[in-house]
């Protein structure tokens, strides 16, 4: 599959789950799932712009960090995902221009200026109640490494038990590129990323109720 029939697809599952969420209501267990599937395919595509890359030097991991987890916590706030237009380009291209021209520029301050609130640690998130500002992503993230009922370790490769979801999962929020992942492994980035993308949609619903 060509890098453009990847992120044609991409978009098309990205939208499908955009109008379905603002098809129900805001609290409904249906938008809920939606939005949780939503942020996984964002966050684990790879597909987020990285905004003045190379400036703010040592700082820019940490204000990049606070802008995305402010932009997931947008898209599952209030009714914001009714704000995607569909006639007017594509969902990744909305997020985008919102990571870049709103929370990226909102977080410079927020991080250069105060130092010791940067961001939220894994090891609180436990501790938060899903009123705070804690991000879908980040405790999505702490799901998929505590696996409590080992369903993200045994969903894998035919005969190939560490190429699973986890292993995967893992590799694509620390940064590792899908290129690099293949290269590992020995195998195509097709295999993978479709694989992946099932286990994605997949495990929405288990998501769901640990969020």
């Amino acid at each position: 599959m060509s890098n453009d029939s990847s992120r044609k697809q991409l978009d098309e599952q990205l939208k499908e789950l955009a109008l379905f969420a603002q098809q129900h209501s805001k609290l409904s267990k249906e938008r809920r799932i939606a939005l949780t599937q939503l942020i996984s395919t964002i966050w684990l595509s790879g597909k987020l712009c990285h905004p003045y890359s190379g400036q703010f030097l040592m700082n820019y991991e940490d204000i990049y960090e606070e802008a995305v987890q402010n932009l997931f916590f947008y898209l599952c706030q209030d009714d914001n995902i009714s704000k995607y237009d569909p006639e007017r380009g594509e969902f990744l291209t909305w997020v985008n221009v919102l990571l870049s021209k709103r929370f990226f520029p909102e977080a410079i301050p927020k991080i250069i200026g105060k130092k010791t609130e940067i961001s939220l640690e894994k090891s609180h998130i436990e501790n938060l109640s899903s009123s705070e500002s804690v991000s879908i992503f980040e405790q999505i993230i702490q799901c998929i490494e505590d696996d409590p009922e080992g369903i993200f370790t045994k969903e894998h490769i035919k005969n190939r038990p560490e190429v699973n979801f986890q292993s995967i999962a893992k590799r694509r929020y620390s940064g590792v590129s899908w290129k690099d992942i293949s290269e590992e492994w020995g195998i195509g980035i097709t295999t993978l990323n479709t694989f992946f993308q099932r286990c994605v949609k997949k495990f929405a619903p288990k998501l769901k109720e640990y969020v």
